[in-house]
This record gives C-alpha cells, sequence and structure tokens, in this order.
C-alpha cells in the first residue's frame, strides 16, 4: 500500500472517529489545492506514458501498465483526503 494510501486511509479512519479536528478555512481550502495540484501533476505524467504505450514491445507495456495502476491507486489516494478535508456533502 503507498504511502499516500495509507496516510489517506488514517485521516479518513480518523476523521470517521471524529477525532481529527476541524482545522481553519484558509488552510484547508490550501491544503486541497495542494492535494489536487499533486493529482495534476500525477495525471500529466500518466498521460505520456498512456499515449505512448503504443510504441513499446510486451515488457514495455507490462510496465507501463504498472505505472498507470499506481498513478491511478495515488489519484485515487489523494482524491479520498481531499474529500476528507472538504467535510460532509451537504
Amino acid at each position: 500500500m503507498s504511502q499516500v494510501l495509507r496516510q489517506s486511509w488514517r485521516w479518513t479512519s480518523l476523521s470517521r472517529q471524529g477525532v481529527v479536528a476541524v482545522m481553519d478555512d484558509d488552510a484547508t481550502s490550501d491544503l486541497i489545492v495542494q492535494l489536487c495540484t499533486r493529482i495534476g501533476m500525477i495525471m500529466e505524467d500518466a498521460n505520456l506514458v498512456a499515449l505512448t504505450i503504443g510504441g513499446l514491445d510486451r515488457e514495455g507495456r507490462a510496465a507501463a501498465i504498472a505505472v498507470l495502476e499506481k498513478a491511478s491507486a495515488d489519484i485515487a489516494a489523494l482524491t479520498a483526503a481531499a474529500r476528507v478535508l472538504s467535510g460532509p456533502e451537504t
């Protein structure tokens, strides 16, 4: 399990238990922006891998798919963290 996913799980778990204190709006907003910026950076990197996969041999495709799987998992973890910080849905 990636470190980001473990941290996201920890935040989610603590939030559900009511342990995580609500941060002030500016700090929370800044953190959400940072998380989403990182998501965008991962997407940019994964985009290049995905678009060039057609020119790879079987081993190269397998490696590229592994990179895309990791990028997807990291994006999911960062998105989950941003969702937790955004607070309950209304």
